[in-house]
Order: C-alpha cells, then structure tokens, then sequence
C-alpha cells in the first residue's frame, strides 16, 4: 500500500487546491531570479495561532497551495511566520519547520545546488518524524520526499492535506 501511494504522490499531475489566493504569477528562486521579481509584501506575523486548527489555517492552507503548485520560496514565506508563533512544545511547530525544510530543499534543486536540496530534504525528514499530526499523512510525505530526494530535478511531490475542509476551488 505505501509503495501504491508514493507512486501516485509522485505522479499526480494537478495538486487540489486548499486556498482560494491567486498563485503567484511566477516563482522566485534565490541567485536565478531578478530582485525584482521577489515579493514584495512581507508576510505579517501573527502574535499567536490556533494550531490546533492549523488544518483550516488559510495561511497555512495558501502555503500548501504554493509548495504544490511550484513556489517554494513563496510557501517557505507563508510558513515562516506560523512557525514563529507556534510554541516550541507543540507538534505542529516541528511540521512547520519540517515543511519550510522540504520548500527550501525544492528551492536550493531549482538552483541546481542537488546537494544541498538533499540534505535539507533529509533536515525535512528529521523534522517531520518529530510531530504528530493528523493534518497530513506524515509517513506518507516523508517516504515521497526521500525518494524524490534521490533525484532532486524531478518535480516535488505534493503536500496533501487529510482534513475535515474539502479543498478550494481557486479564484
């Protein structure tokens, strides 16, 4: 069953969507990308989150959306201030730095540093073992971003979200 599941992780063409936010209009990848073309708009930091409602969280959501669809730098930003208000006790604030992780690793494979998207895929890994979480099937997640890993020039494999919010049709 886990090897059925990460190969349709790895193939599925059309990641859902979670958020109803436009996507960029393209992606911003450190040291390939004009300054220009890098977000503008810092992301605001909230004081504290429900991150027992992380799963419904439409920062958290958008953040999918961008890892899913080809914008890594973008989901890294959307995450960050998340992780920032997440006590460091709790599960979640692992899942968050494990996602921000695996959206660098995809940064650093875009730049063609593979070496380096493999060990924060591996940092990624470490992070996401840590947590208990029913948002996303973390075992899952962790076996299609090992084996992506092994070829970081193979598109990401997408973050899919168990929870009780369908996905969203985009705007």
């Amino acid at each position: 069953m886990a090897a059925t599941l990460l190969r349709l992780l790895m193939t599925t063409r059309a990641a859902p969507r979670y958020s109803s936010r436009s996507l960029p209009l393209a992606a911003f990848v450190p040291g390939i990308s004009k300054r220009a073309d890098r977000p503008t708009t810092a992301p605001t930091r909230p004081t504290a989150v429900d991150l027992d409602a992380l799963a419904t969280h439409d920062d958290f959501r958008y953040g999918v959306d961008l890892f899913n669809h080809g914008f890594p730098w973008e989901a890294h930003e959307a995450w960050e201030p998340l992780w920032f208000a997440a006590p460091r006790e709790r599960p979640e604030r692992a899942l968050l730095q494990g996602l921000i992780h695996a959206a660098a690793a995809v940064v650093k494979a875009k730049a063609g540093a593979n070496d380096a998207a493999r060990g924060l895929a591996d940092s990624a890994c470490t992070y996401l073992s840590r947590t208990t979480t029913a948002i996303l099937d973390v075992p899952a997640f962790i076996a299609t971003l090992t084996a992506w890993a092994e070829d970081p020039g193979r598109p990401a494999p997408p973050i899919i979200l168990v929870s009780p919010t369908p996905p969203r049709e985009p705007v």
